[in-house]
């Protein structure tokens, strides 16, 4: 499976540059890249329709990525599915939960504070 995906990876990267490429080459009306490289030298080889053959190669390119990174995303998603509870380790009997409200422990030679006295106590009211 890692195989396949590694393969549709580079599929990925290879169909990005062509069509970067292929955009580039399009000439838009100012001129663009495409009346740069050679000044007519693409008209020249691909004939008067190549702005059709971009246009359509732009499209091919277009699905083809779409697709790839679709069936990527699906790939790749099933492969890396990891529980994180599954990674985990239960708590055993030694190890006992803590309580987040817990007091802290105080060490034994640590000096004890003085406690401020206890207010008296009121008297009972009598029976009736």
């Amino acid at each position: 499976m890692n195989i396949i995906i590694a393969f549709l990876y580079v599929v990925e990267v290879l169909v990005c540059l062509l069509l970067a490429l292929v955009v580039m080459l399009q000439k838009p009306k100012e001129g663009g890249l495409g009346g740069a490289i050679g000044g007519g030298m693409l008209e020249a080889s691909l004939g008067a329709d190549a702005g059709n053959v971009l246009i359509k190669t732009t499209a091919i390119l277009g699905a083809i990525f779409l697709l790839n990174t679709l069936v990527l995303a699906r790939l790749t998603s099933t492969v890396n599915a990891r529980s994180i509870m599954n990674q985990e380790p239960e708590p055993t009997a030694e190890q006992a939960p803590t309580l987040p409200m817990a007091a802290p422990e105080l060490p034994a030679s640590a000096p004890v504070a003085p406690t401020a006295p206890e207010a008296p106590a009121l008297p009972a009211a009598p029976a009736k």
